[in-house]
C-alpha cells in the first residue's frame, strides 16, 4: 500500500528569528502510523498550496496561537495572543476544501478552533476571564508535562471518535485558554470536559473530519487510544491501490 501523504501547514511561530516551526510529535505520530508528512509553509501563494493540497491524501491542522477574532465578528480580547492572519487564511481555506472534497482532516487544539470558525462558529477568547472553571485547561500553568493528563472528557456514544477511542470517560492533556462557543452548522459536539467546555467535534458522514481540543500527539507514545486517533486518520487517508 502506498503511504498516505498528509499535508501539515507550518507557520512562523518564532517571529523574532523568523522560523517555521512544528512540534516533532505531530510528525512522529503520523510516521508511526505509516504516513508521510508534507509540510506546507503558510507564506506560499494560493496556487502553490492548492497544488500541494490536491496531491495530498489528508490534512492535519496543528496547535498554536489564537484565531483572529474579527473572523467571527468580535473585537480582540486583551488575553488573545499570537494572531497570524496568514496562517488563519491558509488553514481555514484547507478546512473548507477538505469539507467540500471529503478529504480526511484531523484538527488538533488550535485546529479545532480554526475548523469551527471556518465553518461559521465562534470562540470563547479567554476561558479564565470570560467563563471561569475549576478544570485545569492550561496544564502547563499547573506544572504538568505535555504528556500528562490534566482532566477528563466524556465521549458521546455512537460517534466516530467513540468508534476509535471508545465512549465514556477518558483522560486528556490540555494546553489552551480559548474554546468553542457557537458551534458551526453541521458540526456535532462529541465530547465535553466536566465544566461543559467542548473537547471534540466531528462532521457526520465524512471519512474522517474530527477536531480535538487536547494534544493526542503528546500522549500517543504512551497511550494506545491516542495513537488510534492518528491510525484511524491515516487509514482514512490511504490512497486507492
Amino acid at each position: 500500500m502506498n503511504s498516505p501523504r498528509i499535508l501539515v501547514p507550518i507557520p512562523i511561530q518564532d517571529h523574532e528569528k523568523r522560523r517555521f516551526t512544528l512540534g516533532k510529535n505531530y510528525v512522529n505520530s503520523l510516521v508511526a502510523c505509516g504516513a508521510i508528512p508534507v509540510l506546507l509553509p503558510t507564506v506560499l501563494s494560493l496556487e502553490s498550496w492548492r497544488g500541494m493540497y490536491e496531491s495530498a491524501d489528508g490534512v492535519l491542522l496543528s496547535g498554536g496561537g489564537d484565531v483572529d477574532p474579527t473572523l467571527f465578528g468580535e473585537p480582540q480580547h486583551e488575553k488573545t495572543y499570537g494572531v497570524d492572519p496568514e496562517r488563519d487564511r491558509v488553514e481555514m481555506t484547507l478546512a473548507r476544501w477538505a469539507l467540500q472534497d471529503d478529504k480526511p482532516l484531523f484538527a488538533i487544539c488550535r485546529g479545532i478552533q480554526v475548523v469551527n470558525v471556518a465553518l461559521g462558529g465562534s470562540l470563547i477568547q479567554d476561558l479564565p476571564s470570560q467563563q471561569g472553571s475549576d478544570v485545569p485547561h492550561d496544564g502547563t500553568a499547573n506544572g504538568l508535562e505535555r504528556h500528562q493528563a490534566a482532566h477528563t472528557v466524556r465521549v458521546a456514544p455512537g460517534t466516530h471518535i467513540a468508534q476509535i477511542i471508545g465512549p465514556g470517560e477518558t483522560e486528556v492533556n490540555s494546553f489552551h485558554h480559548q474554546a468553542l462557543k457557537k458551534i458551526a452548522d453541521g458540526l456535532i459536539v462529541t465530547s465535553r470536559a466536566p465544566d461543559g467546555v467542548v473537547e471534540s467535534v466531528e462532521l457526520p458522514g465524512k471519512r474522517y473530519y474530527i477536531g480535538v481540543q487536547w494534544h493526542p500527539e503528546e500522549m500517543a507514545a504512551d497511550r494506545e487510544d491516542m495513537l488510534r486517533l492518528f491510525r484511524a486518520f491515516v487509514e482514512a487517508c490511504a490512497p486507492s491501490p
